[in-house]
């Protein structure tokens, strides 16, 4: 693991944004002070607890004090903020530092990993397509297939206006904040407030949910109009 900032390249290794406990990109990174190794800050007091005094990675000497409150690794939060990896299932360029979110919203992963929707009587619908240019969705409430995003909400206003019904939404997860485990109350109303126009060209990864649909919404205005 790089110790400093400093010592990364432009072509910095993936195995220097990934923890060696649960092989998987940073959370919230820490680093040991005497041998300088960094793992997710919850991997390392899990460690604490378990290995006592002892680096996971080389069983060197950890003080009292940062088994309890370890040294945040800041540079390496500020590159993971910088460099680009491929998603281990489906390949896409994500930011090391929205990887983890990227894996959320993610089909393959989800499917590689076996992870599912935590209510397994309200399913979670993939795209029935992985071309990222015109994905095509599945209904979740009849299941009927082969809607584009418009497709999908002329139908559900057509047949389902009237239901209230409780599902993930099979749009939201395509994108990069998508929560497969979120679970929209009426799932019409939301394809009616959120997915009125496609993100498209307009996702960006640097802004949280709300600005993208705020910034999203402004460009297809000014693209319609």
């Amino acid at each position: 693991m790089a110790e400093a900032s400093s010592s990364f390249t432009a072509s910095a290794p993936d195995e220097d944004f990934y923890c060696p406990v649960c092989q998987e990109v940073f959370k919230t990174p820490v680093r040991t002070e005497a041998c300088q190794h960094a793992f997710c800050r919850k991997c390392f007091l899990t460690a604490m607890k378990t290995s006592g005094a002892h680096c996971p990675m080389c069983r060197g000497h950890v003080s009292r004090r940062e088994r309890s409150l370890p040294t945040r690794a800041s540079d390496i939060e500020s590159d993971m903020k910088k460099y680009s990896g491929n998603c281990k299932c489906c390949g896409k360029q994500v930011k090391f530092s929205q990887m983890r979110l990227h894996y959320k919203s993610c089909w393959k992963y989800q499917k590689e990993y076996g992870i599912s929707s935590k209510n397994q009587n309200l399913p979670f619908f993939p795209p029935l397509s992985d071309n990222s240019v015109c994905p095509v969705f599945q209904c979740p409430v009849c299941q009927e297939e082969h809607f584009d995003r418009k497709g999908l909400l002329d139908h559900c206003n057509h047949l389902h206006s009237t239901q209230v019904v409780s599902k993930v939404c099979p749009i939201c997860v395509t994108l990069p904040w998508g929560d497969p485990t979120f679970i929209s109350s009426n799932i019409v109303d939301h394809l009616n407030a959120r997915h009125q126009f496609d993100y498209g060209e307009y996702v960006n990864l640097s802004l949280d949910e709300d600005t993208q649909y705020q910034v999203a919404l402004v460009e297809s205005y000014q693209v319609n109009f």
